[in-house]
């Protein structure tokens, strides 16, 4: 029983890693209605400002870059003290990735939003920074998604100052 419980801990971990993700920008997507896409069309942006679509395709993308860098750590050496500390604090930015957008569009609090992805943003590098010690493609993947987190940062405070 051990043996399976071992050879499954890889696969279960991959997907976990996976739902985990795109769940927490589903909960964050939660918070997006028609009135909410309109309050964001009003708005004036920033230069560079994407479109809705561009916006949503590259959230996808992030999301499961996100996820393939947690499967790669997770999968790794599972029981390492450093991994099962990556995870957890994974498992955190997860939690302030989703506040993002409720702050953002739920609730239209730009400068909490912004304050959030301060914080997000410390959180992944953290994470890439960490990261070398156990795969240094996950660092790759955690730059990436840093720097959405600064796009988006810049886009926020952008929003924040022009409205």
């Amino acid at each position: 029983m051990a043996a399976y419980a071992a050879r499954m801990g890889g696969p279960l971990r991959v997907v976990t890693a996976f739902v985990a993700s795109y769940a927490a920008g589903f909960s964050g997507y939660l918070f997006i209605n028609p009135a909410t896409l309109s309050w964001y069309e009003n708005l004036t942006k920033p230069a560079f400002a994407p479109s809705q679509s561009f916006y949503a395709v590259v959230w996808l993308i992030v999301y499961g870059a996100m996820a393939t860098a947690l499967a790669i750590v997770w999968t790794k050496d599972p029981r390492a003290p450093h991994t099962e500390g990556w995870v957890r604090f994974f498992f955190v930015q997860l939690l302030f990735n989703a506040c993002f957008l409720m702050f953002f569009f739920g609730l239209h609090a730009v400068i909490i939003s912004f304050i959030t992805l301060l914080f997000l943003g410390f959180m992944v590098l953290s994470l890439a920074a960490s990261a070398g010690e156990i795969d240094r493609r996950t660092v790759y993947l955690m730059i990436a998604y840093l720097l959405w987190i600064l796009y988006n940062a810049y886009l926020t405070i952008g929003i924040w100052l022009l409205n």
